[in-house]
């Protein structure tokens, strides 16, 4: 991860959940959390970066 913002936020969210659940995981569980919230992360700034209009409306997709 190159973007010290993308990183902070990981750390900030990874350090919250340390806090709310000490005890429940192990240390190759909370790797595997690291990584979950590196794409999550990295999907929300992807999405962020999509300018969107006022008209611009959801993608549905109809399936009967």
């Amino acid at each position: 991860m190159s973007d010290p913002q993308m990183t902070d936020e990981i750390e900030r969210r990874l350090a919250s959940l340390r806090n709310r659940f000490p005890n429940r995981f192990s240390e190759a569980q909370w790797e595997e959390i690291r990584e979950d919230l590196e794409q999550l992360v990295q999907a929300a700034a992807t999405l962020r970066r999509r300018a969107l209009g006022n008209a611009d409306e959801p993608d549905f997709i109809f399936v009967p």
